[in-house]
């Protein structure tokens, strides 16, 4: 069958392959030369001409990706669309983004046009098999539909496979939980016995940092006037928040300052990673607590926990722990002080 020229073929593939038949496309390259792009792949030649039929009918209504779009890779889609995005995303984020790439990025040769679902989801089962975590996996499908949606946006395929995609039944990596009263009496007994890290797990348990927000504290981070801490990360709302210092452990916050350090904690005088001090300080000292599964961040649940069992506002809790609510003002006046140095003092 011949049809008019400039309006695609078909052709046979050699060798032994499963969908013999292409169809092919002619287009620009990017010096303007004529040349065949390939649309599809098919089993018979019939399916072939159909599917190059329904193509260029696609294309007179405007619904198909011009020709010289028919090449676009998914490599290319991930440029565009990260050029864009990255330039607002923060620095966590566009982290996580290219952590996901490059377990996507095995089909980044590929036509976007010629992913469907199954290779989108050998991404997913792949992460799966490797033992990924359920964030990983949530991550890696975020990536794919945001690429997915760029493309359709832009008429380089005509639908979202992504859509179709299943996840694994993934539990969360760690136990989330929140230590007990009995278990924070416990840890301020070693920290006043200097158990090495108790007293900057206590301190975790009575401010609700994060352990980078806590890592990342330094000397001006403090206001000896106000007693408070300013910090945070991660939201909006959880930069810069302020927390007053309970009683409890205003010693330790005194003894780090004192110290003179650029971080307010420090191992042997030097700043230490979130990674490091999970490892070499935290986890040594839930052996000692007889709780091997808990992460620092159990702590923040904790001071959470804490907080709602006294009784606490529940908008002084959104304020202590960095969380958005439109009723959350940016700036702190005297009598928000008051109060959350009120709310922290209802914790025994």
């Amino acid at each position: 069958m011949r049809r008019p020229n400039g309006t695609g073929s078909v052709t046979k593939m050699p060798g032994n392959r499963r969908k013999p038949y292409a169809v092919r496309i002619p287009a620009r390259d990017r010096k303007g030369r004529v040349v065949q792009k390939y649309l599809s792949f098919h089993t018979t030649q019939k399916e072939a001409w159909a599917a190059l039929e329904a193509y260029q009918a696609q294309l007179a209504a405007g619904g198909a990706p011009a020709p010289d779009d028919i090449g676009v890779t998914l490599a290319q889609v991930y440029e565009l669309w990260s050029t864009r995005k990255y330039a607002k995303a923060g620095k966590a984020s566009i982290v996580s983004y290219r952590a996901s790439w490059r377990r996507v990025s095995r089909f980044g040769a590929m036509p976007v046009r010629n992913i469907g679902i199954d290779q989108w989801q050998s991404v997913i089962d792949a992460d799966e098999q490797n033992g990924a975590s359920k964030s990983t996996v949530n991550n890696d499908l975020t990536l794919m539909r945001a690429l997915s949606m760029y493309a359709l946006e832009r008429d380089w395929i005509s639908k979202d496979y992504t859509q179709f995609v299943k996840l694994p039944e993934i539990g969360a990596k760690y136990e989330k939980g929140a230590f007990t009263r009995i278990e924070v009496e416990k840890l301020s007994r070693m920290a006043v016995d200097g158990i090495p890290g108790a007293d900057a797990a206590l301190v975790l348990c009575y401010t609700g940092f994060r352990i980078n927000e806590f890592l990342t504290l330094t000397s001006f981070s403090y206001d000896d006037k106000t007693h408070t801490l300013t910090g945070g990360s991660k939201t909006a709302a959880g930069k810069n928040r302020v927390v007053p210092i309970h009683p409890k452990i205003q010693p330790y916050i005194d003894k780090w300052i004192a110290e003179g350090h650029d971080t307010i904690y420090t191992r042997k005088g030097k700043a230490l990673s979130s990674a490091s001090f999970r490892k070499t300080i935290f986890a040594p000292l839930m052996e000692k607590l007889e709780k091997p599964s808990a992460t620092p961040h159990w702590c923040r649940h904790t001071f959470a926990s804490m907080l709602h069992a006294a009784g606490a506002d529940e908008l002084n809790i959104k304020r202590l722990m960095g969380h958005a609510d439109e009723n959350v003002t940016e700036h702190y006046t005297h009598t928000d002080l008051d109060a959350l140095t009120k709310t922290i003092l209802m914790i025994a």
